[in-house]
C-alpha cells in the first residue's frame, strides 16, 4: 500500500535532483565558455546558482536519504536493543524528526507565500531576476521528507519497519561480490 508512495517520492526526488544538477552544470559551462570567448556571460548566473541550484541540491535529497536510511544514526546505545525497547527508541526518533520537519515545512511555506505575494527579485545588471520561485524549493523538499517520515511511522506501528542497522560497508562488499 505504501510502496507506490515511496516509489513516487523517490522518482520525484531523483528526477528533480538530476534536472537541477544537469541544468546547473550546463549553465555554468556555457557561462564560462561565453565569458572566455565572447567576453560576456549569462546575466544572473551567480544569482541563479546561489538562489536556485544550490538550494535545491542541498535539500532535495532529504526524502531520498530517509527512504534509503542514509541519515546519520548514533546506534552505539541502541545496537543491542530488540523488541519493544527498540521500537520505542525508533518511535521517539521518528517523532522528533517528524516534528522538526513539520516546523521547517510550516516556516518555509509561510516564507514562500510571503515572497511569492511580493514577487521578490534581485537586480542583475539591467534586469530584474525573479527569486520568489526559489523559496518553494524548501517546502517541497521538507514536505517530501515529512511524507517519508509519516510512512516510516505507519510501518513502525504496523510492524513492517525493521529498524535494523544499515551498514554501508556490508553493502559495499556485496556490490563488489556481485560485480
Amino acid at each position: 500500500m505504501l510502496k507506490p508512495i515511496e516509489t513516487a517520492v523517490a522518482r520525484i526526488s531523483m528526477v528533480l535532483g538530476g534536472v537541477v544538477l544537469l541544468a546547473m552544470m550546463l549553465q555554468v559551462v556555457i557561462d564560462v565558455f561565453m565569458r572566455a570567448f565572447l567576453g560576456a556571460g549569462f546575466p544572473a548566473t551567480a544569482d541563479l546558482v546561489g538562489k536556485y541550484y544550490m538550494v535545491a541540491v542541498s535539500v532535495l535529497p532529504l526524502a531520498m536519504t530517509e527512504l534509503k536510511r542514509r541519515h546519520i544514526e548514533a546506534t552505539v546505545f541502541t545496537e543491542k536493543l530488540t523488541g519493544w525497547p527498540l521500537r520505542a527508541v525508533l518511535l521517539l526518533g521518528l517523532t522528533v524528526f517528524g516534528a522538526v520537519l513539520a516546523v521547517l515545512l510550516w516556516g518555509s511555506a509561510v516564507e514562500a507565500v510571503s515572497k511569492t505575494a511580493r514577487r521578490v527579485y534581485v537586480e542583475a545588471g539591467t534586469m530584474r531576476f525573479p527569486t520568489w520561485p526559489s523559496y518553494w524549493i524548501l517546502p517541497v523538499s521538507f514536505g517530501l521528507a515529512l511524507l517519508v517520515n509519516v510512512i516510516r511511522l505507519i510501518e513502525l506501528f504496523t510492524g513492517r519497519f525493521a529498524g535494523t542497522q544499515h551498514d554501508p560497508l556490508e553493502e559495499l562488499e556485496s556490490l563488489k561480490e556481485n560485480a
